[in-house]
């Protein structure tokens, strides 16, 4: 067995590691070894979720997100996710947090963890949700799920570049999986202690689209557990946090 040091941030500690129980690398530059608090999978394509178990969503269309220079992401869709994924991994790789290791759905034959589903459609409990996720206070569970909705982010969006576009899925990629690993909302008025400007808050609650097509990181630790009791009735009380941009932010 092998004993893993705690990875930074509460609650996301590997203990005694063994065969059966996997040990996740994140990929990160410089730091190849650096230990995961869980593996993260993206899927790209659709279907029905645990979060709403009686409706299968159609995959995102890719071709519906033009681009500034003309054509959209599904020109090349395949680098397009690629790139989304290299983002949500450096932006954990970054943090100060707890680190994931990153996969597309099919290029992992290791059992799943946290999946964030990738669809087209608009959220079945209306209003302008642009992303949904299990909240996971202290990332107790490993096995969480997050919903991405493609439309919401078309409308409230313009012809960005393809790099734009890129950041805009990966910060709501990002952020959806900041909630399966125990983040909360942080409020506007709420200054990170880093000097950087407040637009870069990856867990910003009510993000405009223009801060979500720059880069951005996390730049607030977590830093408050809740007790036992109140992780064993997280699924049934407080399933799901949803999430909204603001507006569609078009100015700099």
């Amino acid at each position: 067995m092998l004993l893993v040091a705690t990875v930074a941030g509460c609650g996301n500690t590997f203990e005694y590691i063994t065969a059966s129980r996997p040990l996740f690398v994140a990929e990160c530059e410089g730091d190849a070894d650096r230990v995961a608090a869980d593996l993260v999978v993206l899927d790209w394509y659709g279907g029905v979720t645990p979060i709403y178990p009686n409706d299968e969503f159609e995959a995102l269309d890719l071709s519906a997100f033009e681009t500034a220079g003309g054509g959209t992401p599904a020109d090349d869709a395949e680098w397009f996710m690629e790139q989304v994924r290299l983002q949500v991994q450096r932006i954990f790789c970054e943090s100060p947090g707890p680190c994931v290791c990153v996969r597309h759905l099919d290029d992992t034959s290791e059992p799943a963890g946290t999946t964030v589903y990738y669809t087209q459609a608009l959220s079945p409990s209306g209003g302008r949700r642009i992303g949904e996720a299990e909240y996971d206070p202290c990332n107790r569970q490993h096995d969480n799920t997050a919903v991405i909705f493609g439309e919401q982010i078309r409308r409230l969006g313009a012809a960005y570049t393809f790099d734009e576009w890129v950041n805009v899925f990966a910060n709501v990629t990002a952020h959806e999986i900041g909630h399966t690993l125990g983040y909360g909302h942080v409020t506007r008025d709420e200054s990170p202690e880093t000097g950087r400007s407040i637009y870069v808050e990856l867990m910003l609650d009510g993000h405009t689209m223009n801060e979500l097509r720059r880069e951005a990181r996390f730049v607030v630790e977590q830093t408050h557990c809740p007790s036992d009791s109140q992780v064993t009735l997280r699924r049934t009380e407080n399933p799901t946090i949803t999430c909204a941009a603001a507006d569609t932010g078009q100015s700099d």
